[in-house]
């Protein structure tokens, strides 16, 4: 059900990072910055390297999840996700903020503002959420 809940928490995610910048809301593009940080480019390559990336730790991070719930004999449900897609989020902000951001190699990452860090927090919350709302029912 880990898995499970890593996918489901993964797409949630997902189109939470994706869909700002697809109505033009904002210029969230983590997905593919992430991808041109791994390829050195912008092109289509850098959007597959990027969501294969961001896919492969979603399904990893909720297995750590479940070990440090597990650890900590706390209950993996939609509370305790939050509580560390929260934590999550505010450390990968800053990296985001760090890395991509300031010290990105392509000058178009350089600023993006204050969206692109607070979607992060916000989509790893929604992740932890749905993440903890899947394995607390398969535990009903």
């Amino acid at each position: 059900m880990i898995l499970v809940s890593g996918i489901v928490g993964t797409a949630a995610m997902t189109l939470f990072l994706l869909i700002p910048r697809w109505a033009g809301w904002a210029h969230v593009d983590v997905i593919r910055a992430g991808g041109a940080l791994v390829i050195g480019g912008v092109g289509r390559g850098a959007f597959a390297v990027g969501m294969g990336i961001h896919i492969a730790l979603g399904i990893i991070f909720s297995f750590a999840y479940a070990a440090f719930l597990h650890l900590s004999s706390l209950p993996f449900n939609a509370l305790t996700g939050l509580l560390l897609g929260s934590l999550h989020g505010v450390v990968v902000m800053l990296l985001v903020s760090i890395l991509i951001m300031e010290h990105h190699p392509i000058a178009r990452y350089h600023d993006r503002g204050p969206a692109t860090g607070l979607a992060q927090l916000a989509a790893h919350m929604i992740y932890g959420f749905s993440m903890g709302l899947i394995m607390g029912i398969s535990r009903s």
